[in-house]
């Protein structure tokens, strides 16, 4: 229960800074009781080494770009 609600405060907590709906609603998905999740926000990354970082590990990666507004908007909701 406490997955559930804290999943769904986050997900209010993006989509109010622009991160698509869709993203959120696979994120949510991912993320069940049993399982966990990092969030890494990274500025200039590219995929295929983040990917490569990671190989051998059992794991989904999951992505989205940001637009400078939505980023500041995100680094702001999670200073509070």
């Amino acid at each position: 229960m406490a997955i559930g609600a804290a999943a769904g405060a986050l997900s209010g907590s993006l989509a109010d800074v622009g991160i698509d709906d869709d993203f959120i609603k696979k994120t949510r998905e991912k993320i069940t009781p049993g399982t966990s999740a990092l969030f890494v926000m990274s500025q200039d990354a590219v995929l295929d080494k983040v990917k490569a970082a990671f190989e051998g590990q059992k794991l989904e990666l999951l992505s989205t770009n940001l637009s400078d507004v939505q980023e500041k908007a995100l680094r702001e909701a999670f200073a509070e």
